[in-house]
Order: C-alpha cells, then sequence, then structure tokens
C-alpha cells in the first residue's frame, strides 16, 4: 500500500485555530478527491522549545489514485495550505510504501 505522508511544523500561537482548519477543511478535502481510503492525524513528542509538531498520513486506494493525487489534486491542495498559513506553517511531503 502506498501512503502520502504530509509533516507540519506549526506556529504555536496558530496552532489551536490551525488544528480546527486541519481537521474540518484541509483533511476532509484530501478525503473528497477519492484517492484515499484512511487518513491518519498524528501529534509528534518533541521537545517543548520545539514548535508543535504533527503528521498526516493519507493512504493510496492504489499506486493509480496516488498518482492521480499527485498529478490531479496535489497542488491546489498544498496551494491552500500555504495561502491560509504561510510562513506560520512549514509542511514537506514523503511517499511511503507499506512493507508489512
Amino acid at each position: 500500500m502506498k501512503v502520502c505522508n504530509i509533516s507540519f511544523q506549526i506556529e504555536p500561537a496558530v496552532a489551536p485555530i490551525w488544528m480546527e482548519w486541519m481537521q474540518t477543511q484541509f483533511i476532509p478535502s484530501f478525503m473528497a478527491t477519492d484517492c484515499f481510503t484512511e487518513s491518519r492525524f498524528y501529534q509528534l513528542e518533541v521537545d517543548p522549545t520545539q514548535a508543535p509538531t504533527y503528521t498526516l498520513q493519507l493512504f493510496a486506494k492504489s499506486p493509480e489514485s496516488l498518482e492521480a493525487y499527485q498529478s490531479v489534486h496535489a497542488t491546489a491542495l498544498i496551494h491552500t495550505l500555504h495561502n491560509t498559513w504561510g510562513e506560520q506553517c512549514f509542511h514537506f511531503t514523503s511517499f511511503m510504501q507499506i512493507v508489512n
């Protein structure tokens, strides 16, 4: 199974509002693409001096679904993140293959 992983580091001052936005708007937007079967949203345990850090894992229906996400939906969804949060939210995306 293929997984899209997006990691986020968020400015502490906006973290509560960002969290609500993630759960009510951003994650549902990914699921609405019909490319993913499931999403999981985690908060990483980091040093208290670090900014809050999260990861969103999106489980692709198939390799073709992940390709469709990348070619059709990724740019617009990530653009929404940039337009909404700008430099208050650092993020990066990686793609993984489940091996066991």
